[in-house]
Parts: structure tokens; C-alpha cells; sequence
């Protein structure tokens, strides 16, 4: 019997996002499900290596909820990558299943998930032409829990070695030199720029 979570056989969102934590940390991921935070109410919260990451799960027909609510933890510096999760369908052996048959029923289940990082939040590719970003914006579509897993840690990997702040220290660093060699060049009085810009240089030893 295949029974969409959204139909008559209603399983409460908080029991499946718990039961979706308890299968991550079989996995080997430290995760809890429903849990308290200062910032807010996750459904489920990873800690791999240090990385923190939420993931937001819904029935299906609230995906612009999810979106919000990543964006919102994302921007509140409550993770570093957040994971939207819809439970497409479920399989269960009868109307009153047990919490195994759940487990089950979520293993075997099929999932629409999107991802969404602090770096997509930054937006660098928006003033870094070279900056190209190699996470998928939409969701997979259908996916089993060991695809929804394995896109989990291939996001976690790209975030972990994607490095941000080289371009855009070579991206000021360009801007001031481009600057100063506009400077030398006008003929600007570099007294009176340095007043207007109120910059003060250090003493120098033979000042003191």
C-alpha cells in the first residue's frame, strides 16, 4: 500500500522530521530531530566536522515555505548549509503503523530536496564574474534516502573546500591598486587626498 503523506493517512510532520534524524545518525551523522535552539526550531540538526546544518522538512505544497525558512537561517547564522526536504511518498504496511514501520516507510520513501548554503546568501558571483557556483539551485526531484544522503555530503564537501575569501580579497585588492595608479596618474595632490580622506600615517621613527 503506497500512501502519500499529504492524503488521508496524516503522520504528524514532527514524528517524521525526529524518525529522519534517528536514520542520518545510523548513517554515522551526529543528528537530532525537533530540537531547541536560541535563533529557532529546526527539524533537523547536523554537526559534520563542525559544520553545521539544518535541514527543513515538509509535506509536499509548502516549498515555498522551506525556501523562506532556509533563508532565514542562513541570514541568522544558524547554519552553514541548509537542506530543504519534501517527503514525496510513503510506504507503509498498515493504517496504524509502528514507529519501525515508519523507519521503514522512510527508508524506502522518495524525497524532493534542495540545498541552499551560506555562500549562495553572499551572493559573490553577483560582483565576481569568475565566481561560478557548482550547487544545484533547484531541487532533485523523487530521490531515495541514500540519493537525499549523498547529495547531503556533496554539498557539505563543496562548502567545507570552496574557498570565498581569496577572490574577494584579490577583488579589493585589484579595486585599491587600479585606484592608487589612478591616483599617480591624474597628478592628484596626495597631501590634500590623504586630508579629504582622513588618513593619518603612522609616526615614523624620527618623529618620536
Amino acid at each position: 500500500m503506497v500512501l502519500s503523506v499529504t492524503g488521508w493517512f496524516e503522520v504528524r510532520e514532527e514524528a517524521l522530521n525526529v524518525l529522519l534524524a534517528e536514520l542520518l545518525a545510523e548513517k554515522g551523522l551526529k543528528a537530532l530531530g525537533e530540537v531547541i535552539l536560541k535563533k529557532g526550531y529546526p527539524d533537523v540538526l547536523l554537526d559534520v566536522n563542525g559544520v553545521r546544518i539544518i535541514i527543513e522538512a515538509k509535506k509536499l505544497g509548502r516549498r515555498d515555505e522551506l525556501r523562506r525558512s532556509c533563508v532565514e537561517r542562513l541570514d541568522r547564522g544558524m547554519c552553514d548549509i541548509c537542506v530543504m526536504v519534501e517527503y514525496l511518498r510513503l510506504s507503509v504496511p498498515s493504517i496504524s503503523p509502528s514507529v519501525k514501520d515508519l523507519k521503514d516507510a522512510l527508508l524506502r520513501g522518495r524525497y524532493n530536496v534542495g540545498f541552499m548554503t551560506y555562500i549562495d546568501r553572499v551572493g559573490l558571483e553577483k560582483w565576481l564574474k569568475e565566481f561560478k557556483p557548482k550547487i544545484k539551485t533547484d531541487f532533485y526531484e523523487d530521490v531515495e534516502f541514500q540519493d537525499l544522503v549523498t547529495y547531503l555530503m556533496s554539498v557539505y564537501e563543496y562548502t567545507v573546500r570552496e574557498d570565498v575569501v581569496t577572490p574577494v580579497v584579490n577583488r579589493i585588492r585589484f579595486v585599491i591598486e587600479d585606484f592608487a595608479r589612478s591616483v599617480l596618474v591624474s597628478g592628484v595632490d596626495i597631501v590634500r587626498l590623504k586630508d579629504a580622506l582622513e588618513l593619518r600615517g603612522g609616526s615614523s621613527e624620527s618623529e618620536e
